[in-house]
């Protein structure tokens, strides 16, 4: 009999991994490399239409210019990153790859000639939602790849004692309007119900009195519509 390729070893592998998760891996028989990543996939990449914002640090690589490179570059609260020999450039609001030729542009003006220049977002704080209303933490939360709206109250440090579960509002800015949905969290947690997901620039308001008081009146009609979201009044 023909021994199995390489590619049929993998295969295997990865059932073998699945098989394993499927009956309760522990610590030991729980797989590893490849295996580990068909089980449970990495994060999706930084969206290439991200837009860089103040206080996201970025890896600015010039190429063949170790010495005008660099690690660790934050974004000011103005909006600049400050690179050797051109100094403060303009990045908040542009995509990488816009900045990437910015700073181009500038070196090649007096100092390089057809300089290439590669800007990767190596922390992106305007990636960042808001948690608000009947949690015990409050306040504005930088997120990496994806989320569900279980995780987020539990970046707020989750929902206080007395807490309306049945009153989670996301809001979203969406087409130029703002958008709202009601959920319940108990039924998410129970199972009962899809725990949707949650994006950057969401607003999430555990509570709808303290919704109401953050959004004015309204919200007083909204039902409790699940995964669906509503446009609010005066939202454009």
């Amino acid at each position: 009999m023909d021994m199995p390729s390489d590619s049929m070893k993998k295969a295997l592998t990865i059932v073998s991994a699945l098989f394993l998760l499927d009956a309760c891996s522990t610590a030991e028989t729980a797989p590893r490399g490849e295996a580990a990543y068909a089980a449970i996939p990495p994060a999706p990449a930084l969206a290439s239409d991200y837009r860089i914002s103040p206080d996201d640090v970025l890896r600015v690589q010039v190429y063949h210019e170790p010495g005008l490179s660099l690690e660790d570059a934050q974004v000011t609260a103005a909006g600049m990153v400050r690179m050797p020999l051109i100094g403060d450039v303009p990045v908040a609001g542009l995509s990488a790859g816009e900045a990437s030729d910015v700073i181009a542009g500038r070196l090649g003006e007096r100092y390089l000639v057809s300089p290439q220049v590669t800007i990767f977002v190596k922390k992106a704080v305007g990636r960042r939602i808001t948690v608000d209303g009947e949690v015990r933490e409050p306040g504005l939360f930088p997120i990496d790849g994806r989320l569900g709206l279980l995780q987020a109250i539990a970046m707020a440090k989750g929902p206080t004692r007395l807490a309306s579960l049945k009153q989670i509002v996301v809001v979203r800015q969406a087409d130029g309007m703002r958008k709202a949905a009601m959920f319940d969290l108990s039924a998410i947690r129970r199972g009962e119900a899809p725990d949707p997901e949650i994006l950057p620039g969401d607003t999430i308001i555990v509570g709808s009195s303290r919704a109401k008081a953050i959004l004015g009146g309204t919200l007083l009609a909204l039902p409790a519509i699940g995964a669906g979201f509503v446009a609010l009044e005066g939202g454009r």
